[in-house]
């Protein structure tokens, strides 16, 4: 049963409860009202009956009923009489057939002068009681017709507010089913139409958002076709790691870089795909350390070799989200080739001995460095010739004197930066590349080759036991101060480092300053 019929059920029933509750009070109340009446009317009958009956005298039966003629014209009893015993002597009206057990107070009994002789009285109990039989059946039409006029007014009223309300929970049914243009037609300023009119200002605000999160999905769908292609685009391998180091997404260049038919479709660890792509065996150590340490030690791109001969370049973008955790951006590059370029350069370009640079790389690398020297910016040229290495070399033979070579390689990158060159033009002959230099820096390298050679243990060993000694004689000068072209730059430093020789060894000269240099500037060992 609806709520609206429940609640006309109980708006009829309370009506009739409370209807005749009234009733029955009203029932009572007439009834003792009708019984008062009779009391008065059996009152003033025996008044009256007291005159034509004094006491002490036989009453006069012409007397008694022309009394009770008078009583029966103005109250209308039902039956009036005389009786003597079982013997009815004067009757009036409708007398009930004896003996038959009448109710009182509706019969009353009057005594006469004469012994067993007794005038009765009946009443009509409808005529008694009619007041209250009329006001009764009165008040049950009314409440009755009461119950029924409310119930068919708030069957009307429901009806309207069950309309109203189905429309609002149509509306809202509509609403929830995703028709967000649904509206509710506002008439008048009631509550339902407060209501009515508070449900459309919702559903205006829903289709709002809605259209502004489709618009934003739009645009999201947008950028992400844009970044998709983007990075298909890209010859680097990337991916989207979560901070459990799974893949979350990989563009299609890091796909055929691991051999990757299909895209993964649940989140699969990198070092699980790794290994399936073919990491040889012995770096697979390496995917361990990779995984647990790669968001606290991230800075250093990591190189793998696979079982294809091809080697793999890993680097990390790192950053934490507030909601999400740390995730990282991975970068992957394909460094096979040039990997083997840089084998093949260094074999060209490097002294196999040393590892320093040889003639060739010096060349190259000084042409570079010159070519993209900035204006105002310098670069120094050391040349360096070792003192005493022919008689080691001689001495002690051609493996003691290819360590006295490595060692003096050694030497001179240790004395340098790490943006300086070092090279081996042959022989006994070194080469220093200074970048971003000025005289005072000259003047400290060459110091701190001069001091090295003097310190090291190899060579002091060497000056000890055999007593030859291996020092160096150097030469500098800087571009563009002391010269504005290679040739003359070389030609310039190599001169120098002769004038160091005829200064007596293991000293340097710097150009444009030799007139100037002291004892301070000459040391020897």
């Amino acid at each position: 049963m609806s709520f609206k019929w429940k609640w006309l059920l109980a708006t009829f029933l309370a009506q009739l409860l409370l209807g005749g509750i009234f009733t029955g009070i009203q029932f009572f109340h007439m009834g003792s009202v009708a019984q008062a009446d009779l009391l008065k009317v059996r009152e003033s009958l025996a008044s009256e009956l007291a005159q034509v009956n004094p006491p002490q005298k036989a009453y006069s039966m012409d007397a008694v009923s022309s009394m009770v003629r008078e009583f029966h014209l103005r109250y209308k009893p039902t039956a009036v009489w005389v009786q003597s015993g079982s013997e009815t002597l004067f009757t009036l009206g409708q007398v009930p057939p004896l003996p038959q057990p009448l109710s009182t107070p509706l019969l009353t009994s009057f005594s006469l002068n004469i012994p067993n002789h007794q005038l009765m009285v009946l009443f009509d109990e409808a005529e008694v009681y009619r007041s209250r039989n009329d006001m009764v059946f009165y008040l049950a039409g009314v409440f009755l017709l009461s119950a029924i006029a409310c119930s068919m007014i708030l069957l009307g009223l429901s009806n309207t507010l069950s309309a109203r309300l189905e429309d609002l929970r149509s509306k809202a049914m509509e609403l929830q089913s995703g028709r967000i243009q649904s509206r509710i037609e506002v008439k008048g300023r009631d509550e339902i139409s407060c209501l009515g009119t508070a449900f459309n200002s919702m559903a205006q605000s829903i289709e709002e958002q809605m259209k502004a999160m489709e618009e934003s999905h739009a645009r999201s769908v947008s950028e992400k076709n844009r970044l998709n292609v983007l990075l298909s685009s890209l010859g680097s391998g990337v991916a989207y790691l979560d901070e459990n180091f799974r893949v979350l997404y990989l563009n299609s260049a890091l796909a055929k870089m691991l051999k990757l038919t299909v895209q993964p479709a649940q989140p699969v660890r990198l070092e699980q795909i790794l290994i399936v792509a073919g990491v040889v065996k012995e770096q697979r150590i390496r995917l361990k350390d990779l995984v647990t340490d790669y968001f606290g030690n991230h800075e250093m791109p990591i190189e793998l070799n696979f079982n294809d001969g091809r080697m793999l370049q890993f680097r990390f973008a790192v950053y934490n989200d507030k909601t999400q955790g740390a995730h990282a951006v991975l970068i992957v590059d394909d460094v096979s080739i040039r990997k083997n370029v840089e084998d093949l350069r260094n074999e060209v370009e490097r002294d196999p001995l040393t590892s320093v640079l040889n003639r060739r790389g010096f060349d190259m690398t000084l042409e570079a460095r010159l070519s993209r020297l900035l204006p105002g910016e310098t670069l120094g040229l050391i040349f360096l010739d070792l003192d005493g290495f022919k008689a080691v070399n001689d001495t002690l033979g051609h493996k003691a004197g290819d360590q006295i070579l490595k060692t003096s390689a050694t030497l001179l990158k240790g004395a340098t930066r790490n943006v300086d060159h070092v090279a081996r033009l042959g022989g006994d002959e070194f080469a220093i590349i200074v970048a971003r230099c000025n005289i005072q820096l000259l003047k400290n390298i060459a110091e701190r080759i001069i001091e090295s050679f003097a310190c090291d243990k190899l060579l002091v060993r060497i000056r000890q036991n055999h007593g030859l000694s291996v020092t160096c004689s150097i030469g500098a000068s800087m571009y563009p101060v002391h010269g504005q072209s290679i040739s003359h730059l070389l030609e310039l430093s190599d001169e120098q480092m002769y004038q160091a020789k005829k200064a007596g060894k293991n000293c340097y000269r710097i150009a444009g300053v030799i007139e100037t240099i002291d004892e301070q500037d000459t040391i020897k060992v």
